[in-house]
């Protein structure tokens, strides 16, 4: 394994887990969920928090191609 696949899986696992723990955080500040309407849910303290561990989440599934992972070389 080279160095750039290093890098790739060390910063896939990095966004995976901070991403979770922004995730996890954002529904501790959010409880409870049920019956809340959706502005409520917007307004509420942890709602930053969990679309910013989404969307870490979401980018650790996108590492290889933002670092130019290429399978043909």
């Amino acid at each position: 394994m080279n160095t750039h696949e290093q890098n790739t899986d060390w910063m896939k696992k990095c966004l995976f887990v901070l991403g979770a723990i922004f995730v996890v955080v954002g529904i501790v500040r959010q409880w409870p969920l049920a019956g809340k309407t959706y502005m409520e849910f917007i307004e509420g303290k942890g709602y930053l928090a969990l679309m910013l561990g989404l969307i870490m989440i979401v980018l650790g599934f996108s590492v290889p191609l933002l670092m130019g992972d290429d399978e043909d070389s």
